[in-house]
C-alpha cells in the first residue's frame, strides 16, 4: 500500500474515532455521574451504613459463589417468596377477617394495574398482597398475584439494569427485606448492581479510547477491549452492546470509504474486523454486498481494459491489468477467461485461437490474405491399414504434436491476390515460361495439356474471375508468392507443412473424412457428387452417392461452410501444395508438425481432394507426390504464417 493510501486510512480512522468517540465519552460521563441512583425508599439514616448497600453486597457475594441467571450454566430460577408465609399456620377466618382479606386483594389488584408496585409506602401492591397472605396464607388468589407481581418487578429491574439504572433494583431489595420475603433471583440481581461502578469505569475508558482512535489496538488497551470488559461483567448491558455496534458501524463506514477509493484489501479487512466485533450487526451484509459490488465493478473495468489491450496487441499492459484484477481476490470465470486470452496471446503472438487477421504491407499499399489462428494440439497423422480406400503411402499412422503456433489462410489464394503479386514483382509463372498447363477438356472429360494456359484462366481455359481460386500454379509459383508476402509485410509467410495441413483439415476428427464416414449427409464442399453435371451433362464415374453441390469445376472461394477451425474449402474445391518434399511413407517423419524437407528434392507433396477427385482421394489422410513444376486445373494453394511468441 502506498504512503498516501496509508495516510488516508489513518485519517479515516482518526476522523471516525474522534467524532463518534467524543459523543460516546459524553454519554459515558453522564451515565457514570448518574450512577448510583438514590432509592425511592430511604432506609438509612445520615452517618450510618446503608442497609440496602450492605444487603446488596451480601447477596452479590452469594451470587458469585453460584452461576448467575444470565450465565449459560445457570439453572432456571423460581420465586420462593412464599417460603416465609407457608411456615405460618393456617387459620379459620371470621367474617371480619375474610372481608379485610378481600378488601386487601382488591386494593392489590388496583395497585398492580396502576403499577404502584412498591409505592406509596402503605398502599403498594407488594405490601397489600403480603398483608392479605398474613391473614390467609393459603389463599391462592393472593399467592398467584404476589408471584406475578414479583415476576414483573424482577423483569423491570433487570431491564433497567440493562441500561445501567439500579433504582428499581435497590427498591426491590429493600422492599423484600422490609416485608421479610425471599427470592432466588435476588443474588443475581444484586450481582448486577454490584458491578455497575466497574462498568461505568470501563465505559468511560472505552469512550476515551474511541476518541483517541484506538478502536482495535493496541492489544489490551483498545475501545474493543473496554466494551468486551463491560459485557464480561454484565452480558446484558446495553451500553456495552451499543458500544460494539457503534464500533462495528465505524469499521463498516471505513470499509465503504476504503472501497470507494479502490483500496479493496483494506475494505475487506475492515469488514472482517467488523464481523469479529459484532457478528450480528444488521448492516454487515448490506455493507459487504456494497463493497463486493464496488470490487466487482472495478474488476470488470480492469478486465475490460485488459481485453482491449490484448486486442491492441499490448500484451504487457494486459498482463499488468490482469495481475491487478487477480490481486482483488477474484476467482470467477471472468478472470479465468482473460487469463486464458493472455496465455494464448503469449503463445500465439498476441492472437487468440480462431481469431482472424490480415497483415498490412510495410508500405501500406495492401494487406495479406485473411489468416486464421490455428490452435496447437496433437493428432494421429495418416491412416490405419483397415481404412477403406487407403493408399500405401499413408502410413505408418503416427502421433504428431503441433508445437509451433501458426496461422493459415482462410481461403485458397485467389486470382485477385495472385494478380497483385504478379503486378508488384513482374513474376513469370512456370506455366508462362513453358507455355502450357493441364486444363480440363469438356469434350473428353479429361485433364489435358493445353497451350497458353496460365493463372489468368479458369478450368475451361476462359478468363478467370477475381474470386476464383488461382489455378495452374506450380509449387515454385506458390513459394514465390509466400516469399513476396514475407518481404511485403515483414512477417514469415510460407506454405503449410503436410502435418499442419492434415491437422487443420481434420480439425479434431479421427474419421476417414473430415465430416465422418461415407457420403456426406449435407453439402460440405465442392466434391464429386452423384448429382453433379457438367455443361454437356457429363457425370462422374466415381462419386459420392446422393450428393450434389452444384459445381462442376472449381467454385469461387468460400461458397461452403467453414470447418471447425474457420477454414474454407480445405480438402475440397482444389488440392493444395504443401512445403514438404515427397516421401512414399512416414518412416522417420518428424513428429513436431515441421515440414519434412530434403535438400535438392524435386518431388513435392499435395494434400486434400479437389472438385474432380474420386471419393477415396478426398479422405483426410490422402496425399500425392508430384513434380514441383506441376501446373493443373485441380491444384491451388494457400499460405501459412508463423506466429512469433
Amino acid at each position: 500500500m502506498s504512503e498516501s493510501r496509508q495516510g488516508d486510512k489513518m485519517s479515516r480512522k482518526q476522523v471516525w474515532g474522534s467524532t463518534l468517540g467524543l459523543g460516546m465519552l459524553a454519554i459515558a460521563m453522564a451515565w457514570r455521574w448518574i450512577w448510583p441512583s438514590l432509592s425511592q425508599i430511604d432506609w438509612s439514616k445520615p452517618d450510618t451504613p446503608n442497609p440496602v448497600e450492605a444487603r446488596i453486597q451480601a447477596l452479590a457475594e452469594q451470587a458469585h459463589a453460584a452461576p448467575a441467571e444470565d450465565e449459560p450454566d445457570a439453572a432456571p430460577v423460581e420465586a420462593d417468596a412464599m417460603a416465609t408465609i407457608e411456615d405460618m399456620p393456617a387459620a379459620e377466618l371470621d367474617a371480619e377477617a375474610a372481608a379485610k382479606r378481600d378488601e386487601l386483594l382488591e386494593q392489590a389488584k388496583q395497585a398492580t394495574t396502576a403499577k404502584h408496585w412498591l409505592q406509596p409506602e402503605n398502599g403498594n401492591a407488594l405490601s397489600l398482597y403480603t398483608q392479605a397472605l398474613l391473614l390467609d396464607p393459603a389463599n391462592s388468589q393472593a399467592r398467584i398475584g404476589l408471584e406475578a407481581l414479583l415476576d414483573s418487578l424482577f423483569n423491570e429491574a433487570g431491564n433497567a439494569l440493562d441500561e445501567g439504572d439500579d433504582a428499581l433494583a435497590l427498591d426491590l431489595v429493600a422492599a423484600l427485606d422490609r416485608y421479610e420475603l425471599t427470592d432466588k433471583r435476588l443474588p443475581a440481581l444484586a450481582r448486577r448492581v454490584s458491578v455497575l461502578p466497574a462498568i461505568a469505569d470501563a465505559l468511560t475508558e472505552a469512550a476515551e479510547r474511541f476518541a483517541a482512535g484506538h478502536l482495535l489496538d493496541p492489544d489490551g488497551a483498545s475501545a474493543l477491549d473496554s466494551y468486551r470488559a463491560v459485557l464480561s461483567l454484565d452480558p446484558r448491558n446495553r451500553a456495552g452492546k451499543r458500544g460494539l455496534d457503534d464500533l462495528a458501524a465505524t469499521l463498516l463506514n471505513q470499509a465503504l470509504a476504503a472501497a470507494s477509493s479502490e483500496s479493496f484489501a483494506e475494505a475487506f479487512g475492515l469488514l472482517n474486523e467488523a464481523t469479529a466485533v459484532a457478528p450480528g450487526n444488521p448492516r454487515l451484509k448490506e455493507v459487504q454486498d456494497k463493497v463486493t459490488n464496488f470490487r466487482d465493478r472495478f474488476a470488470d473495468d480492469l478486465l475490460a481494459r485488459a481485453e482491449l489491450a490484448l486486442k491492441a496487441r499490448e500484451r504487457s499492459r494486459a498482463e499488468a491489468l490482469l495481475e491487478e484484477a487477480r490481486a482483488l481476490g477474484l476467482s470467477d470465470d471472468r478472470l479465468a477467461n482473460v487469463a486464458r486470452q493472455l496465455n494464448n496471446a503469449q503463445l500465439y503472438g498476441n492472437y487468440q485461437p480462431g481469431e482472424t487477421f490480415s497483415d498490412n504491407f510495410l508500405d501500406r499499399s495492401a494487406t495479406s490474405p485473411t489468416m486464421v489462428v490455428i490452435p496447437i494440439g496433437t493428432f494421429s497423422m495418416g491412416s490405419d491399414e483397415q481404412e477403406p480406400g487407403r493408399h500405401g503411402n499413408e502410413g505408418p499412422r503416427h502421433l504428431v504434436r503441433i508445437e509451433q503456433p501458426f496461422a493459415l489462410a482462410r481461403t485458397e489464394t485467389t486470382v485477385s491476390q495472385f494478380r497483385k503479386f504478379v503486378n508488384a514483382t513482374k513474376y513469370v509463372t512456370d506455366a508462362e515460361k513453358v507455355g502450357e498447363a493441364s486444363q480440363y477438356d469438356e469434350k473428353t472429360g479429361r485433364i489435358t495439356r493445353q497451350r497458353d494456359i496460365n493463372w489468368r484462366n479458369d478450368y475451361l481455359g476462359g478468363r478467370a474471375k477475381t474470386s476464383d481460386p488461382v489455378l495452374y500454379v506450380s509449387w515454385n509459383d506458390a513459394m514465390a508468392f509466400a516469399e513476396w508476402l514475407s518481404r511485403s509485410t515483414g512477417q514469415r509467410y510460407r506454405l503449410p507443412s503436410e502435418a499442419e495441413f492434415e491437422y487443420a483439415l481434420r480439425a479434431g476428427t479421427e474419421s476417414p473424412y473430415w465430416w465422418g464416414e461415407g457420403s456426406p449427409q449435407t453439402v460440405v464442399g465442392n466434391l464429386t457428387g452423384e448429382g453433379d453435371r457438367s455443361r454437356s451433362r457429363r457425370t462422374w464415374t466415381k462419386a459420392f452417392d446422393n450428393y450434389r453441390d452444384g459445381y462442376w469445376g472449381p467454385a469461387p472461394v468460400a461458397q461452403f461452410a467453414a470447418n471447425p477451425f474457420g477454414l474454407y474449402d480445405l480438402g475440397s474445391n482444389l488440392s493444395e501444395w504443401v512445403e514438404d518434399c515427397w516421401h512414399d511413407n512416414f518412416l522417420r517423419a518428424p513428429d513436431t508438425g515441421a515440414a519434412w524437407v530434403n535438400r535438392g528434392c524435386t518431388g513435392r507433396t499435395i494434400k486434400g481432394g479437389s472438385w474432380g477427385s474420386a471419393p477415396e482421394d478426398v479422405r483426410s489422410a490422402y496425399r500425392l507426390g508430384v513434380s514441383a513444376d506441376t501446373r493443373t486445373a485441380r491444384i491451388g494453394f494457400r499460405v501459412a504464417r508463423d506466429l512469433s511468441q
